[in-house]
């Protein structure tokens, strides 16, 4: 099974996603990790790419569907998460023959709340908030001991900015697959059990 899920940063894409890949034995394929390796290895493209970011714009289409199409090469369970983010993006994966696209609506007020208080550990593998997921120890780890630090792409004024990128360029994509009758719509702003919870049903009812 082929699955996109869209919604606007901070709209719990990634926590949706891991938990879709152990239950349905699914890979995670999150465009934003991919660009975040690239920007790690401090290749020409990564320092690109990072510029990009951390203004809160988005990454150029040729970037990101490279970077994907590689990865999604001979697999076909997989989810696609936070990709694709725009109309050009997602007519350049058509091939792909995704199966379900679920669509997490969101505020944005919701959306700022949670991305400013969201903290990953130095390594980029863990994450947490100060209010919705604490970690054991304040400002530490659970998994790996590393700090915990907060991403230049959510700072309350660059998570407002992200948000109207997001509604520019990606919301029109509800429309998109809408129309290809394979878009479903789950509301985001529950505990994310609750929403885990829907999303689970709905990819049950469209294996």
């Amino acid at each position: 099974m082929k699955i996109v899920l869209l919604g606007a940063p901070g709209s719990g894409k990634g926590t949706v996603a891991e938990k879709l890949e152990k239950d349905f034995n699914l890979k995670h394929l999150s465009a934003g990790e991919l660009l975040r390796e690239e920007i790690k290895k401090d290749t020409t493209i990564g320092r690109d790419i990072k510029e990009i970011i951390e203004k809160g714009n988005l990454v150029p289409n040729q970037f990101v569907v490279e970077i994907i199409k590689l990865e999604v090469k001979g697999k076909d369970n997989y989810i696609l998460d936070g990709f694709p983010r725009s109309l050009k993006q997602a007519e350049a994966i058509d091939d792909l023959g995704i199966d379900l696209v679920v669509y997490l609506e969101v505020p944005e007020e919701v959306v700022v709340e949670r991305l400013s208080g969201r903290r990953v550990c130095e390594t980029g593998e863990h994450g947490y908030h100060i209010k919705y997921v604490p970690p054991r120890k304040e400002g530490i780890c659970n998994q790996d001991g590393t700090k915990l630090i907060r991403r230049k792409d959510d700072n309350p004024e660059v998570v407002k900015e992200r948000f109207r990128v997001y509604y520019n360029t990606t919301a029109p994509l509800v429309k998109y697959y809408k129309e290809k009758g394979i878009l479903k719509t789950v509301d985001g702003t529950p505990n994310p059990e609750k929403v885990y919870e829907a999303v689970k049903k709905v990819v049950e009812e469209n294996k």
